[in-house]
């Protein structure tokens, strides 16, 4: 091993934190090289289990290294044993471009997707942790790529994207262990979006009204739960974008990073703030996005991870948002893949870059691990990598916080 690939591999930088720097304390992170997933999977979708542990469901993989295969497997990540293995069970239907949500249950929804010969589907799957099996629930009525889920105040889960109809899975009171299906029914809500959103940023407030920003539009939508209905919002973004990254704060704002310019597929390097109380949206710090140490135009397609996920404390106050890809526009090459990686510490509205990352990775996932050794801790999942190629390669972020 190289001098080079040995700095690389124990790379760690210490920042001041904002918010002891008089003290002379100092907040630090790292990147470091994770088990390789089963399997290389591009698209596919990940959660936080309520033990702790992260399921991968589907994606797009490759069948002896060479033939493109959308899979039915799940990968399971131990976050004590930092070791994958294959789940007992494996999806009804193939897909990726899909979406998981854990339920108060700590049972996984799955929606939505692509499936092996490229069709839209509108199945719906539910695992079950206890048993590591998925059973198939009532279908969508529309069939839908990149559905958007939002878990509700009381269970129901709303499914947006790429219609104006949206549709609601709701618990019923009926249990059989023998037949789940009856534990859901899939239906439309009450009232549709006023536009088309897809591809867009979700976000869920405090209050369990959902958001709906963005995706192929400039609109920003607010969805009631009580009334089932869509209010369009008078601020609306600068831009027609999809594929951007949102995050609600501790504050109640909401933080939107990146996308791509839907006529020009160029990808921006803007931030906002939205404030849904006022409903003023305003511009934020710019990413400086990268790729092998060269700097790029723009960023989407990133993930975001809240470093302190269920802390009463420290939740909503500091955020992981990483990778994607750059897309320089109509007819002027490929995607880049990214390697860039920020922590946004919203208490002090400083955006922190504690890239890069030990590789690139685009249409990937990353979620949220329990704390170890006192840092608070995120898991990236595979996906594209350099030039395209299908990735098994994860890496561990740490970040051990001073307060």
């Amino acid at each position: 091993m190289s001098g080079k690939q040995v700095i690389q591999l124990v790379f760690t930088v210490n920042v001041l934190a904002a918010t002891s720097a008089a003290c002379g304390q100092a907040a630090s992170f790292s990147f470091t090289t994770a088990a390789k997933v089963p399997a290389p999977t591009v698209a596919h979708s990940a959660v936080t289990l309520l033990g702790g542990d992260a399921l991968v469901t589907g994606g797009y993989g490759q069948l002896f290294g060479k033939i493109p295969l959308v899979t039915t497997m799940a990968r399971i990540y131990d976050h004590r044993k930092l070791s994958w293995r294959i789940a007992k069970g494996q999806l009804n239907y193939a897909r990726l471009g899909h979406n998981s949500i854990v339920l108060a249950s700590g049972k996984v929804l799955i929606v939505g997707g692509i499936g092996q010969d490229g069709e839209k589907l509108r199945s719906i799957e539910l695992f079950d942790p206890a048993t590591e099996k998925f059973h198939l629930l009532p279908s969508m009525a529309e069939a839908r790529k990149n559905p958007r889920l939002n878990l509700l105040p009381d269970g129901r889960v709303l499914i947006t994207g790429e219609k104006e109809q949206a549709e609601i899975v709701e618990p019923t009171k009926t249990i059989s262990e023998k037949d789940p299906d009856v534990n859901f029914v899939v239906r439309a809500t009450l009232g549709k979006s006023k536009v088309k959103h897809s591809d867009h940023a979700v976000v869920t407030l405090a209050d369990g009204a959902v958001l709906l920003i963005g995706g192929r539009t400039t609109r920003i939508e607010r969805f009631d739960p009580n009334t089932e209905t869509f209010e369009l919002c008078r601020s609306r973004l600068p831009k027609v974008l999809d594929d951007q990254t949102a995050v609600v704060l501790y504050n109640g704002k909401v933080f939107l990073a990146g996308g791509q310019e839907v006529y020009t597929n160029r990808c921006v390097n803007q931030t906002w703030f939205y404030d849904p109380t006022a409903d003023i949206l305003t511009e934020g710090p710019r990413l400086n996005p990268t790729a092998a140490g060269k700097a790029q135009r723009g960023t989407s397609d990133m993930c975001a991870v809240d470093l302190f996920t269920g802390d009463g404390n420290r939740g909503g106050r500091y955020f992981l948002i990483c990778g994607g890809e750059d897309d320089p526009g109509t007819g002027s090459g490929p995607d880049v893949i990214l390697d860039s990686a920020w922590v946004y510490d919203a208490p002090k509205g400083d955006l922190i870059n504690v890239g890069p990352m030990k590789g690139g990775h685009d249409d990937f996932a990353a979620v949220y691990l329990p704390p170890a050794a006192g840092s608070a801790r995120a898991l990236i999942i595979a996906g594209y990598g350099p030039g395209d190629s299908f990735s098994t390669d994860c890496e561990i972020f740490s970040w051990k916080h001073p307060n």
